[in-house]
């Protein structure tokens, strides 16, 4: 995992320079001429939303910085010319639009103190960096890089138990090279509409709940997932080796514990709430507003559990 590249200060001063000393005015709201990027018909765009933007997309490579930067404010002039468009006929006034303003401005106070909760979270140790190692193998001792053949078939309720004795019958096969070609055709011969993948994934990218079923799989078996109305197929192609030392494996480990610790500390400061709220339910949901409260589990935004899809490990 490789941390944003930041813009330096000499960088910042020659950007802002280089948007506002074109035609600048004094500024009559206390705001010094190198706060804004620009004016659109009186109303100032500051570099301080360029750079709240850019802060959301994430990590942008250091040569493209500045042209982001002139992308970001153009999309914000584009932006502010709707915005006075929607003030002069008087969109702001509108219920509906009220209301969704309401509701924006509620998550990002909301957010914003859980923000400020959640740096509170330790940092993990080295030895419980350690001992997270040596407990999950599968993710880096022996971690390995699977290649899957997937179906995705359509499997109402009725035609599952169909389906899972013709999945039982190619399994049991010695040869299994062919077991999805022939899954296939069967498919066919029932009318039974399917979509095909193959896909690639280290350990890590593999969704949590399937990590430890898939490392005990050999190439050829087979592994099925329903999903309501459907149900998914997967056969391990092959796999490859590809561990990881614990050194190599550090920074993921630790984001991934400071990502539970985040977690749990959120959801510790929203039991506290809570506990220490007066909840009143009315109208329709007073009646199993009780007793839904109590089955209510909290949970932290942007602090995942377990390694998946968005916590990667570091590749070799």
């Amino acid at each position: 995992m490789i941390p944003g590249k930041q813009l330096n200060a000499s960088g910042v001063l020659i950007l802002i320079f280089a948007l506002t000393c074109a035609g600048c005015t004094p500024q009559n709201e206390g705001k010094s001429a190198s706060q804004a990027a620009a004016q659109v018909n009186g109303d100032e765009i500051a570099v301080q939303q360029i750079e709240q933007t850019l802060a959301r997309a994430g990590n942008i490579p250091e040569a493209q910085q500045k042209q982001a930067q002139h992308q970001v404010l153009e999309r914000l002039i584009d932006q502010q010319l709707f915005v006075q468009q929607a003030i002069q006929n008087k969109l702001d006034r509108d219920p509906r639009v009220q209301a969704s303003i309401d509701a924006a401005k509620r998550q990002v106070l909301a957010q914003s103190y859980l923000d400020q909760v959640l740096q509170k979270a330790p940092k993990s140790t080295p030895e419980q960096v350690k001992a997270f190692y040596l407990e999950h193998p599968e993710l880096f001792q022996d971690r390995r890089v699977y290649r899957l053949k997937e179906l995705a078939i359509a499997a109402p309720p009725d035609f599952q138990p169909q389906l899972q004795a013709e999945l039982e019958r190619l399994d049991k096969r010695a040869d299994k090279s062919k077991t999805m070609a022939e899954l296939v055709r069967w498919l066919q011969s029932q009318n039974i509409k399917f979509q095909a993948n193959v896909t690639t994934q280290a350990a890590e990218q593999l969704p949590t709940e399937l990590i430890g079923r898939i490392s005990r799989m050999k190439d050829g078996d087979l592994l099925t997932i329903p999903r309501g109305n459907a149900v998914v197929v997967s056969q391990l192609d092959k796999s490859q080796s590809a561990p990881l030392t614990e050194e190599q494996a550090t920074p993921f480990i630790e984001q991934l514990l400071q990502n539970r610790k985040r977690l749990e500390l959120g959801n510790e400061e929203l039991k506290r709430l809570r506990a220490a709220a007066k909840i009143q339910y009315m109208g329709d949901f007073a009646a199993a507003g009780a007793g839904n409260a109590a089955a209510v589990t909290p949970a932290a935004p942007a602090a995942q559990t377990s390694p998946g899809p968005s916590e990667s490990a570091p590749r070799q």
